[in-house]
C-alpha cells in the first residue's frame, strides 16, 4: 500500500480529508496526521512515507520548510500542497521544490481524487521501473555466481563484479548445496518455472546462504559462505527448506552438500562433488540430505543421469515431432550432466542422438540414403573434446534430422540436385557454405559432406571449378579484360582470380586468351 500522511494545523481539515476519500481505492492508506511540519518530519525520518498532503502555512514548521528538510535529509516523499487564495507566493516556492499539485481550500473531492490517481500511477510506474532494474541486477548477480560454481570465472573477475552487484561473499570457507526438484506427478514438470520464483524469494529472505539458479529450473544451488561450517546448522537449514518446498509446491526435493571449499578457487570442486552426489542419489529417499563428506561418490556418478520425466517428455515430443521442445529437453539433459567426465558426456550425446535418429527412421519417411549419412556421424560423439563441442554437435544432428523431415518425399538425391542447380545459377555471387546452408535450412557440416559425396569435390573446389570454367568460356568468346571477367564470375580480387585460374588451368588468363586467339586465327 502507498503510505500517506496529512499535515495541517486545522483538526477539521485533517479529519475531513481522512473521511472525504476512499483511500483503498487508490491503493493508499493514511498512516498518520500531524498539526505541523516539525512532528511530521520526525515521523518521516523514521517511517516510510510515499505521499504527504501538507498545508502551506502552519505554526512551528510550515509546508515549505518541511519539503526543504525532506530533500536535505534524502527522504523521497511526494507532496500535495493545500493553500488559500492569498498564499500564491508560497505555492511558487513549493512548485520549485517539486509538488504533485496544489489544491485550494476548501478541497474539492473530485480534484483531490484525480490528483491521487495521477500519484498512484506515477508511484506504480516508478516501482515497475525499479523492479526491472532490480531484476536485471539479480540476473547479472545470478549469472556471475553460476559461473563461479561452474569454474568459468576468475578470482579477479569475481571481485571486480562483486562490488557493483553487491554480492556478499565473506572471506572464509564455502560449501555448495544442491536442491533437485522432483515433480510429485509426471504432469507437473511444466510448473517448475512457475513455482521457482516463489521458492527463490523464500531462499533470498534466509541468511547464511546465497541462492543460485540454472537455466533449466530443475536445480537450485545454495552457496554457504563466510565460515559456515556447522554441519548441524546446515542440516537443519536444508531440512527446513525441503519441508517448505514440499508443502508449498508440487515438488519433492532431494538435497546434496559438496565437499567444503577452503577458498573461492575451490567452490567449483564443491559444486562438482555435490552434483555427482545428487545425480547418483536414490530418488525414493525424498527429504534426505546427502553429504559428500560421508559418502564416496559411486561409479554411477561418473555416468550420465537422465530423469524419468525427461524420458517421458522426450518420447511425447518425438511422437508429435515438436522440434523446439525436443531441443529444450535435450539441452536440459546435457546441461544437467555437464560436470561428469568427458567420456560420460560423449556417451550421453551418442545415446540421445541415437534415440532421436531411431525414432525418426522408424516413424518418418526419410530415405535410407540420407539416414546412412546420420549413421556415419554417430561415432563422431566420441571424438569431441569438451561440453560446448558436444552441445553443438548434438544441435547439428537435430538440425539435419528435422531438415530431412521437412523435406521428406524428395529424397537425398533430389535434395542435392536442387542444391547443385542453385550453385550453378549463383556461383558468381558472394556465396559460401554457410549462406547456402541457411538458404536450404540444412546443417553446414552435413552440406559439405553431401556435396563431397555427390561431386567428389569440396564446396570451395566445386565453386572455383564452376567459376574458372565460365572464365575460360568468356576468354574464348569475348573481349572482356581479365579484371572484368574476374568480377563477372564472382572473384572480387583479380590477383586471386589469376592464382586460381593458373591452379586449375595451368596457365594465366592472359596466356589462355592468347593461345585461343591464335587457334581461331589459324
Amino acid at each position: 500500500m502507498i503510505q500517506v500522511i496529512i499535515v495541517d494545523d486545522e483538526p477539521l481539515i485533517r479529519d475531513g480529508l481522512r473521511r472525504l476519500i476512499d483511500w483503498g481505492k487508490f491503493g493508499m492508506e493514511v498512516g498518520a496526521a500531524f498539526p505541523n511540519g516539525a512532528v511530521a518530519l520526525e515521523y518521516i525520518s523514521r517511517e516510510h512515507v510515499d505521499l504527504a498532503i501538507v498545508d502551506i502555512k502552519m505554526p512551528i514548521m510550515d509546508g515549505i520548510r518541511l519539503m526543504q528538510e525532506c530533500q536535505a535529509g534524502n527522504h523521497p516523499c511526494r507532496f500535495i500542497v493545500l493553500s488559500g487564495y492569498s498564499d500564491f507566493e508560497y505555492v511558487k516556492q513549493a512548485a520549485r521544490l517539486g509538488i504533485e499539485n496544489y489544491l485550494l481550500k476548501p478541497v474539492d473531492s473530485q480534484e483531490l481524487s484525480q490528483t491521487l490517481l495521477q500519484v498512484m500511477r506515477k508511484i506504480d510506474a516508478q516501482q515497475e521501473q525499479q523492479d526491472i532494474v532490480e531484476e536485471g541486477i539479480r540476473i547479472l548477480c545470478n549469472n556471475v555466481l553460476y559461473r563461479l560454481l561452474l569454474g568459468e570465472i576468475t578470482y579477479e573477475e569475481l571481485w571486480e563484479r562483486k562490488e557493483y552487484l553487491n554480492i556478499s561473499l565473506e572471506e572464509g570457507s564455502y560449501q555448495v548445496a544442491i536442491l533437485k526438484l522432483l515433480p510429485k506427478n509426471a504432469g507437473d514438470g511444466a510448473g517448475v518455472k512457475r513455482s521457482l520464483a516463489q521458492i527463490i524469494r523464500f531462499l533470498e529472505e534466509k541468511s547464511g546462504s546465497i541462492p543460485v539458479t540454472d537455466y533449466s529450473g530443475r536445480m537450485l544451488f545454495l552457496l554457504f559462505c563466510g565460515g559456515m561450517s556447522d554441519k548441524k546448522a546446515m542440516q537443519a537449514d536444508l531440512e527446513n527448506i525441503i519441508r517448505y518446498i514440499s508443502a508449498t509446491s508440487p515438488f519433492h526435493v532431494l538435497a546434496s552438500v559438496g565437499l567444503p571449499a577452503a577458498g573461492i578457487e575451490q567452490v567449483h570442486d564443491s559444486y562438482t562433488s555435490a552434483l555427482s552426489l545428487i545425480n547418483a542419489a536414490d530418488q525414493s529417499c525424498r527429504h534426505s540430505v546427502y553429504w559428500a563428506e560421508e559418502k564416496a561418490v559411486s561409479e554411477a556418478a561418473l555416468f550420465p543421469h537422465i530423469e524419468f520425466d525427461q524420458l517421458i517428455l522426450l518420447n511425447e515430443k518425438l511422437a508429435y515431432k515438436n522440434e523446439a521442445e525436443i531441443r529444450r529437453i535435450v539441452g536440459d539433459m546435457l546441461h544437467g550432466n555437464r560436470a561428469i567426465p568427458l567420456n560420460g558426456l560423449q556417451t550421453l550425446a551418442f545415446l540421445v542422438v541415437s534415440k532421436i535418429y531411431s525414432y525418426m527412421k522408424a516413424y518418418g519417411t526419410v530415405s535410407d540414403v540420407d539416414m546412412v549419412h546420420v549413421e556415419q556421424r554417430l561415432n563422431e560423439a566420441y571424438s569431441l573434446s569438451d561440453y560446448d563441442s558436444i552441445r553443438i554437435w548434438v544441435s547439428q544432428i537435430i538440425d539435419f534430422l528435422f531438415f530431412l523431415e521437412k523435406n521428406k518425399g524428395q529424397g537425398g538425391t533430389a535434395n542435392i540436385k536442387i542444391i547443385l542447380e542453385y550453385l550453378h545459377e549463383n556461383y558468381n555471387r558472394g556465396i559460401n557454405l554457410k549462406t547456402i546452408a541457411e538458404v536450404f535450412h540444412i546443417n553446414v557440416l552435413y552440406l559439405g559432406r553431401i556435396l563431397k559425396l555427390e561431386t567428389g569435390r569440396s564446396f570451395t573446389d566445386y565453386i572455383n571449378h564452376l567459376r574458372i570454367e565460365e572464365a575460360c568460356n568468356l576468354l574464348r568468346n569475348t573481349d572482356f579484360s581479365a579484371r572484368q571477367i574476374s568480377e563477372r564470375v564472382g572473384y572480387n580480387n583479380d590477383k586471386y582470380f589469376n592464382t586460381q585460374f593458373k591452379k586449375y588451368v595451368g596457365i594465366t588468363p592472359h596466356e589462355y586468351y592468347r593461345k585461343h586467339r591464335k587457334e581461331k586465327e589459324l
